[in-house]
This record gives structure tokens, C-alpha cells and sequence, in this order.
């Protein structure tokens, strides 16, 4: 009975990797961390430790960050974050502790720093469209 379940979670966690290769390839982001807990209940995958996001329009580095597959909503935190995002071309760089993306609108929230052209931009909560919807 041992093999059997061994079999079964071995199939299962095959097919699991290959409906996330499969998804992240219809995706353009890309997630890295050191583990991953997938609740398939709630559709929920959430990435610990060394998280690294890369897409075209950012990049960053946080401690946790969670995918809400229901609505492809995307939750970070870290201490800080250190992102970077392109507007018009020009590099922008900046951290926060919180970071949210809904619908390829980001926010960043609690100690919000961004240096952009030399300047230094504090704040508690930023909003950033980083491009049009469709």
C-alpha cells in the first residue's frame, strides 16, 4: 500500500509540474525560489525564500510572494523588496516592503522608496500602471 501512495504522489506531483511548466510558458513572468507550497484548494502558490520575479515590464527580489492563480493576482513581501520596472524606456529602481500587482497595475506600500534620475521618492504607497489593458 506504501507504493501505491508513493506512485500516486509521484504521478501526481509529475502532472503538477507539468500543468505549471505549461501555464508558466502561456505566462510571461518567471518565479524562482528556494521552496513553493501549492494549495490546490484555495488555487493558491506561494514562493519562500530568495524569490526572484522577472517579467518585461519588472523585476524583483522578496522574501515571500503568493499567486493567486482565481485572478492572476500577485502579493509580495519583503525587508525590503528591491524591484526595478521600465517607464518609457528609462530604468526605474526602487523597495518597499509590500508589493501587489492586479491586473498589470503595481502597487507598492510601507516604506516605499524609488530613485528615478537621480531623485529620491519616499512615500508609504505608490500606484504604477505599468501598461495599458486591453
Amino acid at each position: 500500500m506504501k507504493s501505491w501512495k508513493q506512485m500516486f504522489y509521484r504521478s501526481f506531483l509529475l502532472f503538477l509540474l507539468f500543468f505549471l511548466a505549461s501555464k508558466a510558458s502561456s505566462t510571461e513572468y518567471e518565479i524562482q525560489a528556494e521552496m513553493v507550497e501549492i494549495d490546490t484548494e484555495k488555487n493558491f502558490i506561494k514562493y519562500l525564500e530568495k524569490v526572484t520575479f522577472n517579467s518585461n515590464e519588472i523585476s524583483f527580489k522578496a522574501n515571500e510572494l503568493i499567486v493567486n492563480q482565481n485572478n492572476e493576482q500577485i502579493d509580495a513581501s519583503g525587508s525590503p523588496i528591491e524591484l526595478s520596472f521600465r517607464e518609457n524606456g528609462e530604468k526605474i529602481n526602487g523597495q518597499a516592503n509590500k508589493l501587489q500587482i492586479i491586473q498589470n497595475t503595481l502597487f507598492l506600500r510601507d516604506n516605499v522608496i524609488i530613485f528615478r534620475q537621480g531623485n529620491e521618492i519616499k512615500t508609504q504607497e505608490v500606484k504604477i500602471i505599468l501598461k495599458e489593458n486591453d
